[in-house]
């Protein structure tokens, strides 16, 4: 329905389809190779997920697992690229007489066409919890903002959350992939909404750690279920939007800031923030007005989880 295939698309779309397989197994399977990346767990009772860690288990904070993961997505992404980055200069040279500088521009390699406005794009949809974090004096340099309790985002932690993590995936999803299906001709629609997809696929692996740290039982499964879904739901959607700034932008940069920024910022808990400000709640509707549908995803996510563990 999105898709509109050029008849001289140097890429077929079964092509990119099977690059896209390719590249979203590539990126989430070898996490699961050695035993350095791999999750461990010991049989535990039904819990609400805050238990303390065994001895024997390793869990993906762990600084261990940590760097071992972050060899791994740093090595898929390079195969990655120079997969898609050979893909496009073969097809290019074969259809345009280019090489590597449009390859290049293809993989969004460049300051883009817009410059600052666009980075304010996504801090503009989170003016509601900005504005919240301000009520609260929790923003950095605030009176309640404090050092110590965000020492993880300094650490490794942050390092997997705010540098190497949002950095690869979007040259794996955006830089790869969209490229790719641009050059088995797709239309820009496809682009935004169908290649965020397997983006949000490539967090369904989750399911297994969330159902082992709530111990592994018939009523973690559920949970796990539920949790897995809302967060392929709402990586989907971030997805929709960095494909989009992506495309805008023809630059890779704007994707990595907002996924960054994103990461940092969390999920809105508008509702939260609502009672704990409540006489400032019309204006904090007013700027929480672009998140509404975020709004009515995290109050569906509440719902479903009282429904299984009912």
């Amino acid at each position: 329905m999105f898709a509109s295939q050029a008849t001289t698309a140097p890429l077929s779309l079964r092509g990119a389809h099977l690059l896209n397989a390719v590249l979203t197994l590539g990126y989430v399977l070898p996490l699961y190779f050695s035993k350095y990346t791999r999750l461990s767990f010991s049989k535990t009772p039904e819990n609400d997920g805050t238990r303390s860690k065994g001895v024997s288990e390793r869990w993906r904070d762990d600084p261990a697992v940590i760097k071992a993961r972050l060899s791994s997505v740093s090595l898929s992404t390079i195969a990655s690229l120079c997969l898609v980055g050979y893909i496009i200069d073969t097809g290019l040279s074969n259809a345009l007489g280019r090489r590597w500088d449009t390859t290049a521009l293809y993989l969004g390699f460049s300051l883009g066409n817009r410059n600052l406005p666009v980075y304010v794009v996504t801090p503009a949809l989170f003016l509601g919890p900005l504005y919240g974090r301000y009520l609260s004096r929790d923003l950095p340099f605030m009176a309640h903002w404090s050092f110590n309790e965000r020492k993880n985002a300094f650490g490794w932690v942050g390092i997997r959350n705010y540098i190497v993590g949002p950095i690869s995936e979007e040259l794996v999803w955006r830089s790869c992939l969209v490229s790719a299906y641009r050059l088995a001709g797709a239309s820009s629609a496809f682009l935004v909404f169908f290649t965020p997809v397997s983006f949000g696929s490539a967090h369904l692996h989750h399911v297994w750690e969330i159902y082992n740290m709530h111990g592994g039982t018939r009523q973690a499964l559920r949970r796990a279920i539920v949790l897995a879904l809302f967060q392929f739901t709402y990586t989907t959607l971030f997805g929709f939007h960095s494909a989009f700034l992506f495309l805008r932008t023809s630059s890779l940069l704007p994707s990595v800031s907002a996924h960054i920024f994103c990461n940092f910022m969390g999920f809105p808990q508008l509702q939260a923030e609502l009672r704990w400000h409540p006489h400032r709640r019309r204006r904090t509707l007013n700027l929480s007005s672009c998140f509404t549908p975020w709004v009515d995803l995290y109050a569906i996510q509440k719902l479903c989880l009282r429904i299984v563990l009912a």
